[in-house]
């Protein structure tokens, strides 16, 4: 029996959403699966796999601004990024002394490789966009991504290449990955989906996400939006307290016809309910709720974290390939939104490839 360590990044949940379908796949292999990692990201993955032992790393816990630049929020938090990326190493390396592990699964965790057994390295910026007037940046951050995903056995991309990429220019290379073992996993989503019809009993279901204090402000201004917009919603905060925070127990904070509904978190097959139940869900737009959103084939507004480019990119690319609409935080109205949104097709449910998923995987069980 093959015994792997799957560590998602604590940057928001969506390194950890995204890793649940590979936890899945490793169980039903009969894989001996160990977790680790920190803040709500391993929080997520207790509640969903609670059999499943798992171990704290040191917290990247990533916090971003309210009001001032995202980018010298981040450039003030660098140092302590980089010596917590070589506390995780040497955590890493004495779990792998400690259990005998076979193989390591480190989405976006640069400190968890070892030499002594194979690692793999999920992420979907093998080109990490630099905002505009720090663009003479991207050649040195892009030489020193690589160098560190050089340390992996294997790097996977939950994407493919060509037409049907949800990624975009965040996957490219740049002619620069020789060294890089790269595989195309396909995009890879926490949901399943059914393929049947659902009774849309909601107008919108929102979903917060996101590092502090950005989600909180993000929920305050959806709470107001939807509890003045009349519609029937739900609002998912996002905030992951170890159990899943299902309808009846909280009470409702909607409006006055009582036609709201607040919850706190869920897991995933009771969010997929609320998912797929929704006219329309509006959300981030990380990566991971993209493929999400993508799996499901919903119709999403998304409004992108103020100044994460990677977010910001991707949320203007599929405005412009006419799939979803966006807004940006700063002037947001949901009725604009809503009345926008109608003019966009929403994602296709067909392009997900598991099989690609399940080929990395198997062999990377073999290394």
């Amino acid at each position: 029996m093959k015994r792997v360590l799957v560590a998602p990044l604590d940057w928001g949940l969506g390194h950890a959403t995204r890793c649940i379908p590979i936890i899945r796949l490793l169980i039903a292999k009969g894989c001996d699966v160990l977790l680790a990692g920190s803040g709500g990201s391993l929080a997520l993955l207790r509640a969903e796999f609670p059999l499943l032992r798992s171990y704290t790393l040191p917290a990247y816990d990533p916090q971003y601004p309210e009001k001032r630049s995202m980018e010298l929020a981040m450039a003030r938090q660098l140092p302590r990024f980089v010596k917590t990326i070589r506390d995780e190493h040497r955590a890493l390396e004495a779990l792998v002394r400690e259990h005998p592990i076979d193989l390591v699964i480190s989405d976006n965790r640069y400190g968890c490789w070892s030499a002594a057994v194979p690692c793999i390295f999920i992420t979907h910026q093998s080109n990490i966009m630099m905002p505009q007037r720090f663009g003479w940046l991207a050649p040195l951050v892009r030489r020193a991504n690589l160098r560190i995903m050089r340390r992996y056995t294997r790097c996977w991309i939950p994407d493919v290449l060509g037409s049907g990429s949800l990624a975009g220019s965040l996957i490219s290379f740049g002619g620069g990955h020789h060294a890089v073992a790269v595989e195309y996993i396909g995009a890879v989503s926490r949901f399943v989906p059914t393929g049947r019809a659902v009774e849309k009993r909601y107008d919108v279901v929102a979903v917060c996400s996101g590092p502090e204090p950005q989600r909180s402000v993000l929920e305050r201004l959806l709470m107001k939006e939807l509890v003045e917009s009349g519609l029937r919603f739900v609002l998912i905060r996002g905030v992951v307290t170890g159990a899943e925070q299902r309808e009846g127990e909280r009470e409702s904070e909607g409006n006055a016809e009582g036609k709201g509904e607040v919850i706190d978190f869920l897991g995933a097959a009771s969010l997929q309910e609320y998912l797929e139940a929704a006219a329309v869900v509006v959300a981030r737009s990380g990566y991971s709720t993209v493929m999400d959103m993508a799996a499901l084939g919903k119709k999403a507004i998304f409004i992108p974290t103020p100044g994460q480019t990677e977010q910001e990119y991707l949320a203007a690319r599929l405005k412009e390939q006419g799939v979803a609409f966006y807004m940006k935080q700063h002037n947001f109205t949901l009725a604009a939104a809503l009345s926008a949104s109608e003019h966009y097709t929403g994602f296709s449910s067909g392009g997900m490839h598991p099989a690609l998923l399940q080929q990395a995987l198997d062999k990377a069980l073999q290394l």
